[in-house]
């Protein structure tokens, strides 16, 4: 086995990655001044924060012995083709608050959280064609804290992302 096939193929070393990334956009969001990124984080940081996502939720598909589903960048896809446990299992580290006005959750869950950032990382490559674009990071960092807590729960608390 090929050092490259290796990783592609072990779920762990996926999810620590993941981890990796959404550590480094803690770091980038850390260098804010007076709540102003420098140039250019603006944009890195809910493309990392999509791509840990992709391959946090790609790590449980590959746990799964599901190669099929992985062929996509769409998190809301990624999450929906998880098996029922899992999903379960994700939704239960990131539930929905609901709101006493319907449609309108005080905190969105895992799901509905994939769903508002579900294409960034396509969208965002080809920031210059749109005129403008919308991330929802908080809620993606949370989705990300979520998948990783969930698949590595004996990983160090100094390592996690923050709360």
């Amino acid at each position: 086995m090929t050092r490259d096939s290796f990783w592609k193929n072990n779920p762990l070393l996926m999810m620590i990655r993941a981890n990796e990334l959404g550590r480094l956009v803690e770091h980038l969001e850390a260098e804010q001044r007076d709540g102003v990124w420098h140039e250019g984080t603006n944009m890195a940081v809910p493309v990392l924060l999509s791509l840990a996502a992709e391959i946090g939720l790609k790590a449980w598909h590959r746990s799964e012995g599901n190669e099929a589903a992985i062929k996509t960048h769409d998190l809301l896809e990624l999450f929906d083709s998880l098996g029922e446990n899992t999903r379960r299992r994700l939704e239960d580290k990131m539930p929905e608050i609901p709101s006493p006005i319907s449609d309108w959750p005080i905190y969105p869950g895992i799901r509905n959280a994939l769903c508002q950032n579900k294409n960034i990382f396509t969208q965002w490559r080809y920031a210059h064609e749109h005129d403008s674009l919308a991330a929802e990071t908080g809620v993606l960092k949370a989705a990300l804290k979520a998948i990783v807590d969930a698949y590595v729960v004996e990983m160090p608390s100094e390592l996690r992302l923050k709360d």
